[in-house]
């Protein structure tokens, strides 16, 4: 009976016009808040800083372990071969180190290729020795042995090697290797050329 009571009292109240204005002032207050709270939640999140470890020359697991360790994502965003480095290791990194960002900002590394790119090498028989070096120096080849020989020809590439062996035209080397060029130093007629050519044939023809 008694809870029946409490029960009507409860209907009249909320049935009452004021007190239903009350109720709905209250809940929208609460609402309020909660908007307010959740915004300026969002506002110092949005602010916070974090500073950008520099990871350049680390493995690729110890660069991301650490970044992730300072609240930061990160990317490869390439993957290249650079003469003398180490397979694996970050070789630049975007944002640089010590650079001030947001939190969970993404750092964009670029890291050492871990197989060894291999270049094809174009045919540079009769090119100048000036454009078969500065074609070479292109492909990422810095280290190139000039070899002069007896030629009617100076200055004319004769052949290019790899380790002792003549190279095909397009024939793939690993990128930075040292090639050897022999390249024509004049001091021979081409009538002598054309001369000691004659007496190779004859030699092999009589062997």
């Amino acid at each position: 009976m008694k809870d029946e009571k409490k029960k009507n009292i409860v209907i009249r109240l909320l049935s009452n016009i004021y007190v239903k204005n009350i109720l709905i002032m209250v809940i929208v207050f609460v609402a309020l808040v909660a908007v307010v709270l959740f915004a300026l939640n969002i506002y110092t999140k949005h602010d916070k800083s974090s500073t950008v470890p520099s990871v350049k020359g680390l493995q690729m697991e110890e660069a991301g372990s650490i970044l992730a360790s300072a609240g930061l994502d990160y990317e490869i965003s390439d993957s290249i071969f650079q003469t003398g480095g180490t397979p694996g290791a970050v070789l630049e990194q975007i944002p640089k180190g010590e650079s001030k960002v947001k939190e969970g900002r993404t750092v964009y590394l670029i890291v050492q290729a871990k197989g060894v790119q291999m270049v094809p090498v174009p045919e540079l028989k009769d090119f100048s020795r000036r454009q078969a070096e500065a074609q070479l120096n292109s492909l990422g080849f810095e280290r190139i042995m000039v070899e002069e020989v007896a030629s009617p020809y100076a200055g004319i590439v004769i052949s290019v090697s790899y380790k002792g062996q003549e190279l095909r035209p397009n024939q793939k080397v690993p990128k930075g290797a040292t090639l050897k060029m022999v390249v024509g130093a004049g001091g021979e007629s081409l009538e002598d050329s054309i001369e000691n050519f004659d007496v190779k044939v004859e030699d092999s023809f009589f062997d």
